[in-house]
């Protein structure tokens, strides 16, 4: 595990501006400090997917991510257990709701405006 990085995504249309820590820190690299990032229902299914596992093999990382409930760009966790293909996201940090993971920047619209004008730029390091 790594350090993680702090990028602001910007709207070129609107002026949007959302500030998010992405990647992982050190407290990532093991699946205890990592299961209390997500909500009890999500948590319930992981924990049932590792099952008796001591050491299940995963990946974990902040994604950006877009909340069409609020209008928001968020950070959400996300954790692949790579031994058995699951994936799971967590949920916006503001409402709550589920997001869509951002794959491109340049190709999703701004929550706000809707128009494909986002950018996003390194601005730190966090772990």
């Amino acid at each position: 595990m790594g350090m993680g990085v702090v990028v602001k995504a910007v709207c070129g249309a609107c002026k949007g501006q959302w500030q998010c820590e992405t990647g992982c820190g050190i407290m990532h690299g093991e699946i205890e400090g990592v299961l209390p990032l997500f909500p009890e229902g999500i948590r319930r299914q992981i924990e049932a997917a590792i099952g008796n596992r001591a050491f299940p093999a995963f990946t974990f990382a902040y994604q950006l991510s877009c909340c069409g409930h609020c209008g928001s760009i968020e950070s959400v966790p996300v954790l692949k257990l790579t031994d058995i293909g699951k994936e799971y996201t967590g949920v916006c940090g503001k409402c709550w709701q589920n997001t869509e993971l951002i794959e491109n920047i340049e190709d999703t619209p701004c929550p706000v405006c809707h128009k494909k004008a986002l950018t996003v730029e390194e601005t730190g390091i966090w772990d």
